[in-house]
């Protein structure tokens, strides 16, 4: 298995900060594993940033894909969640006072991708994750996932006071 590529996400961009306003530089990525912080790992990580030079700093625009292994709110089976984030975003040069410290490009010109991609790929993940779109979740009653299998058991017995209920959806 390959390693966590803890890394990739720091790319240099000292060089860019001599450059022209306007001169810019693709930074692609193709990665297996990717730790994006010590609370977030994603699999089959891919995309690519293009940093352009500004009178500001650098303005980074692209898009970034992943999967995210999450737990689905029906069936409770773990799958991979594919997260697709889109970067528009200027990191400011030099640092400036009050300024947003995931958009502040430190003086070593080593950039660190990894909070502002977290910040995203987080702000993609679903409130409520399914494994697929027509998941119909475990049985209540034996816990069996009713998408695998039909449950066999007989009803549950209904408390005798929501009885009169029953009789209304069996005339329906």
């Amino acid at each position: 298995m390959k390693q966590k590529n803890h890394s990739s996400l720091r790319i240099n961009v000292g060089f860019l900060l001599c450059q022209s306003v306007g001169s810019s530089r693709e930074f692609e990525f193709d990665e297996t594993i990717v730790q994006v912080a010590d609370d977030l790992d994603v699999h089959d990580f891919k995309g690519s940033i293009v940093m352009t030079r500004t009178a500001q700093g650098l303005y980074a625009q692209g898009e970034i894909r992943a999967a995210m292994p999450l737990e689905c709110v029906r069936c409770l089976c773990e799958y991979p969640q594919e997260l697709k984030i889109a970067i528009h975003d200027l990191f400011l040069y030099p640092p400036e006072i009050g300024a947003d410290p995931l958009l502040v490009i430190p003086e070593t010109g080593m950039l660190d991708l990894s909070g502002i991609i977290r910040e995203y790929l987080l702000l993609d993940v679903p409130i409520q994750p399914l494994c697929k779109p027509d998941c119909q979740g475990l049985c209540s009653i034996c816990g069996s996932k009713l998408s695998e299998s039909k449950c066999e058991h007989p009803p549950a017995d209904i408390d005798p006071r929501l009885s009169v209920l029953q009789t209304l959806l069996e005339d329906s």
